[in-house]
């Protein structure tokens, strides 16, 4: 048997041993499993292992509420893909379009937009106003081209709620400034993020998918040309929605207050789609007379004439056999039945497709309120 040591007594001439207490607590006799069922009570101390609520009923909804109501997502590039998955839709994308339309709209100069100067001392010197708007129409408007690149950069902006372009200068004349601008895929940029200093130190361009992000800037710039590029700061121009989630590198887009809304939508519109499509058909009632036919016989009678009406022997040249195929009844087919002098007889009649709840869709418009009201829209534009 194994002897057991009181730990406080170590170090002591002769520990004191435990070998007794350990023997008579292995002695106590175990409760029998009957004995515990008897007294365990019939209440449920947690919700999450009832039965039906918590191991099936919560769980199944949670899995379905996560998976296609409001998608929790792994990585920023799932979120993006998901907004531009709802930007593809028709009412979200009316709205998107609408509002890049109202956004970059001409003014009476022909100027998408125009340099406004909140200095009123600045303002006061003429001379270095009229400098000012020369030097900014020259660069935004004849350099940069901004007029053809803001449309699809607020569009961008508002599906994705994040834009990302870089500064582009002549490396052989750094002195002429920026040169050009370049849109970077939002799907493939990244960033270090100082929360000390509250801001970013480096922007990163991914160039395998699936990429894993740098623990260090030391690692970042080990991997530099190999499946990342490293950007300064002062390289990218970097336009987010302003609304973050549990970190700085969680951007909640114009579209995050729609996504749930929008996915109701979409599996409610589904549903009614296969309501329709399973009910739609017309079906044939046949009411078969059988006389005074015991129970046996009418059952096997009725099968013979559903067997008769549903299926059509024909002949297949390629096998030279006979087969029964499944004949598809239509509505415009006559059918001849024979009926007694009493007015006895089977019946045909037919069963319409037509539901009621067709015509019933405020559900539908319900939601579609709801995600109009999510994107800010009046929905006198739509509904």
């Amino acid at each position: 048997m194994t002897k057991w040591y009181n730990p406080t007594t170590w170090g002591e001439t002769e520990p004191e041993q435990i070998d007794e207490a350990m023997k008579a607590f292995e002695e106590k006799p175990k409760p029998k499993l009957r004995d515990t069922l008897a007294t365990r009570g019939e209440g449920w101390e947690n919700i999450m292992d009832i039965p039906g609520i918590g191991r099936v009923g919560l769980q199944s909804f949670n899995m379905f509420y996560n998976t296609l109501i409001n998608k929790q997502f792994d990585n920023e590039v799932e979120r993006i893909w998901e907004y531009r998955n709802m930007a593809s839709q028709t009412e979200v994308a009316d709205v998107i379009e609408d509002a890049t339309n109202e956004s970059t709209q001409e003014d009476d100069d022909g100027k998408v937009f125009h340099l406004e100067i909140v200095d009123k001392e600045l303002e006061q010197n003429e001379n270095i106003v009229n400098n000012l708007r020369k030097e900014f129409y020259k660069l935004f408007t004849e350099k940069l081209e901004m007029e053809e690149f803001v449309w699809e950069a607020f569009f961008n902006y508002m599906v994705d709620g994040r834009v990302f372009y870089e500064r582009v200068i002549d490396a052989r004349h750094p002195k002429k400034g920026i040169v050009g601008i370049k849109k970077l895929p939002a799907e493939t940029m990244d960033y270090i993020y100082d929360p000390l200093a509250g801001e970013i130190i480096m922007f990163l361009q991914y160039l395998r998918p699936k990429p894993k992000k740098p623990a260090t800037i030391e690692e970042a710039r080990k991997r530099h040309g190999d499946d990342l590029i490293i950007f300064e700061p002062e390289q990218i121009g970097f336009i987010n929605y302003g609304i973050f989630g549990r970190t700085k590198y969680n951007i909640f887009g114009y579209l995050e207050k729609a996504r749930v809304p929008f996915n109701q939508l979409k599996l409610l519109e589904t549903s009614v789609i296969i309501y329709r499509i399973v009910r739609a058909p017309e079906r044939f009632v046949f009411r078969i007379d059988t006389g005074n036919m015991p129970r046996d016989k009418a059952l096997k009678y009725v099968e013979k004439i559903k067997q008769k009406m549903t299926k059509k022997q024909t002949y297949d040249p390629r096998s030279g056999t006979l087969t029964n195929e499944p004949e598809i009844m239509s509505i415009l087919e006559n059918f001849y039945l024979p009926q007694s002098a009493e007015g006895r007889g089977s019946q045909i009649e037919s069963v319409g497709g037509f539901s009621p709840g067709f015509t019933e869709l405020d559900d539908i418009y319900y939601f579609a309120r709801k995600l109009y009201r999510a994107l800010k829209y009046p929905s006198s534009r739509s509904l």
